[in-house]
Formats: C-alpha cells, structure tokens, sequence
C-alpha cells in the first residue's frame, strides 16, 4: 500500500504547485521529493534488509540512515554541482521540507504496520511526529545548512564538504536509531536530540535576527 498512499499524497501537491511563485513552490517542492524519497529508500532497504537478513548486521543503524540521508538531500546535491550558484539560508528550510516529506511517508509505514488502535495508536502517532519525523527534517537541514556555510569554500574541496556534511547525517542519524530501540536513558536521550536539535538549527537560522547589533540611534 505504499505505492498507493505515495500517489494519493503526492498527486495533489502537484496540482498545488502549478499555483505557487519562488520560495514557496520551491519549499513544497522539496516537499513532495521528501515523499518520492520515502518511497525510493523504502524499496532499496526492503531488499538491503532480505539480503542481509542472515548476518550479524542490524539494518536500523548499518544501512537504513546511509540510505535514507542519501536520498533525502540528492536535490540538495545536485542543485550544488549543476548548478553551482550562491544559495542562501533557504536552503535549511528546503532540506528540512525534505526530510519531513520522508518523515509523512515513513510515519505511514509504521502506523499501518504496528495496527494500532485507540488511544495508544494516537500517542504512537504523536511520539513519532515530535521525535523521529523532527530527526529526519533535522538530518537534512544540516546538509542544507552546511552547504551554505560552506559554499565560499574552493570548489575543489566541494566534495570533501558534501561527504563531511553527509556523513554527520548519517552518524546522528544511526546513534538515534540505536537509542530509541533501547529502555531508560537511552530512549531518553533518543527522544530529546531531535527537539534539541529543532532548536539549535531554529537559533542557526534566525541568528542574525537574535543577535544582530541594533542601530546606533542619530543625535
């Protein structure tokens, strides 16, 4: 039923984007790749998982975040290397659209396939939006964020950025994969760094406005 809710999701957004001018067709459009990107990943971890369903490996943590931070920010990349213009912080909010478009799809898949009913579907609902969908947008905002701060760099180390900004993804990604499967502190810990996180990126954005220096008054 992916492929079903995908299209039913998605179709709309479409419609929708045909209306939209600048930031906000841009935003909604990171958003609908989100989506796509749920599906993709669904697919190559479906297979990942059969593969190596017979060894030592644990998916959730070895494969699935290389996976999933990969194809949630292949716009992000590609937009850098093609194109190569000067982006501004927008990028945070496009990368962030992005991961919560995956995050939608996702929530689809584990709310449909825990069956859940009642009050304890809801909670399980509303646990998953404020911890693990927040991660996914999180992840990729800090690839976007990255490239724009980083994009005065030589072109010649482009690369090596992308990979560094990628592989932080990917570590953050897994550790909280790792501490939300364990009891006590360490799901704990797992259900606070998204909404810390949240908060630090929000701060990262909004910097120049908190922070800037305000105008000496005239005499």
């Amino acid at each position: 039923m992916i492929l079903e809710f995908y299209l039913a999701a998605s179709l709309p957004l479409f419609f929708l984007l045909v209306f939209l001018e600048g930031g906000q067709r841009r935003v909604l459009a990171f958003l609908v790749w989100g989506l796509t990107a749920g599906v993709i990943s669904y697919y190559i971890n479906y297979n990942l998982y059969i593969a190596f369903a017979s060894s030592a490996v644990v998916p959730e943590v070895t494969m699935a975040p290389v996976v999933e931070e990969f194809v949630k920010a292949l716009p992000l990349f590609i937009l850098l290397l093609a194109f190569g213009k000067r982006y501004s912080k927008e990028l945070l909010v496009l990368a962030m659209a992005s991961g919560f478009g995956f995050a939608i799809l996702e929530n689809y898949v584990f709310v449909t396939h825990f069956e859940l009913v009642g009050a304890g579907a809801v909670a399980y609902a509303v646990m998953r939006g404020i911890t693990t969908s927040v991660m996914h947008g999180c992840m990729t905002a800090i690839i976007g964020y990255g490239i724009f701060l980083t994009y005065g760099f030589s072109r010649r180390s482009l690369p090596s950025i992308l990979f560094g900004l990628y592989t932080v993804a990917v570590m953050i990604h897994g550790l909280y994969n790792l501490l939300v499967g364990h009891t006590g502190i360490g799901r704990l810990l797992a259900i606070d760094l998204p909404l810390l996180l949240f908060v630090l990126l929000l701060v990262a954005y909004n910097w120049d406005v908190l922070f800037s220096k305000p105008a000496e008054s005239e005499e």
